[in-house]
């Protein structure tokens, strides 16, 4: 079974050589290797460009084409590929040997369409700090992943993904705003073609600049990054992102505005738009932005999906968006 690699690259000349080496010494070689580099400053193209010319394994760079960002950049990449599987890489993670034939083998049941594997997570030293599945509280039961789940919380890494081409294409284009891997896993899980991979197939790099929370932080830097801009601007973009999936999953007709699964969601969604003072969307139903925060916090579907912490955390932004942040343009996407 012949498959393709796509990586996604961005002044990554640091990383890039110890990945590919990784990639080109699987048992089974890959067919091709595609690499658009999203408008590096460093000296990634040159380190790519002299890999190429002592490689056995046909590599095609695409550079000079502008910066579009890392959904996009995929988007591009994925209408390269030519053979019948489908493999994402990030550009600074270390497969392990026998990962292609691993997950290879899952694409022998013509059911599945995509398939994504455990990982080892790791610092820049490359010591283990433990289990990507175990850090996203994943079992390896599939029966346990339904769509309602992954669409309010992802536990399909991009990096760990390998998909059946014919299916990939049909999600083109990747919505803007919405981490390509979140839109594969959903719409595989939708359609009833998810499998997983239990091994760790991957060494997952954390580092500053793609830090997913692995390593243990003291009290007082948690509460620092609380209070901090940033990380409330990611939490509110996280709620944006579940409201954006759901839309882009009833225009692509995977779900309806009837169905259940839509309909608990985006009351969740629309609790969440109280939280945050019309700052999801504007098109959410307008009665909840009349509701009390203290009403949304006693509805059943608010407590569905949070944690003890998440409720402590809206808590303090419910007070910062109508305070501090009070100036935050409205995201009306």
């Amino acid at each position: 079974m012949n498959y393709d690699v796509i990586i996604a690259t961005y002044n990554g000349e640091k990383y890039v050589i110890e990945q590919l080496e990784s990639i080109v010494n699987q048992t089974i070689k890959p067919t091709n290797i595609y690499i658009r580099d999203d408008g590096s400053q460093d000296n990634t193209i040159k380190i790519l460009e002299s890999f190429k010319n002592a490689c056995n394994v046909n590599i095609e760079i695409i550079s000079g084409q502008g910066n579009l960002g890392y959904i996009k950049n995929f988007e591009k990449l994925v209408g390269y590929t030519v053979s019948e599987i489908v493999f994402f890489s990030d550009q600074d993670d270390i497969w392990t040997e026998n990962k292609a034939a691993l997950m290879l083998c899952h694409f022998e049941n013509e059911k599945v369409n995509v398939n994504f594997s455990d990982a080892y997570l790791i610092n820049d030293k490359k010591e283990i700090l433990g289990g990507l599945w175990d850090y996203v509280r994943h079992t390896s039961k599939l029966d346990e992943i339904n769509l309602d789940k992954i669409i309010i919380n992802n536990i399909v890494t991009g990096a760990t993904l390998a998909v059946r081409r014919n299916f990939l294409i049909g999600l083109l284009p990747f919505p803007d705003s919405i981490p390509h891997d979140h839109w594969i896993a959903a719409n595989a899980v939708a359609s009833n073609c998810l499998s997983s991979c239990v091994d760790k197939l991957v060494l997952y790099r954390q580092h500053d600049n793609n830090q997913i929370g692995a390593t243990k932080t003291t009290l007082s830097i948690k509460l620092k990054r609380l209070f901090n801009r940033q990380k409330f601007n990611k939490r509110l973009g996280y709620y944006i992102q579940i409201h954006l999936l759901l839309e882009n999953l009833v225009k692509r007709e995977v779900l309806v505005k009837k169905d259940p699964i839509y309909i608990n969601i985006n009351e969740f969604i629309s609790n969440m738009n109280v939280i945050y003072n019309g700052r999801i969307s504007a098109d959410l139903s307008v009665k909840y932005l009349r509701c009390s925060i203290f009403i949304i916090i006693f509805k059943r579907n608010y407590f569905e999906f949070k944690t003890i912490k998440s409720l402590f955390t809206d808590f303090i932004d419910a007070i910062f968006v109508r305070t501090i942040f009070k100036k935050t343009n409205i995201n009306h996407n």
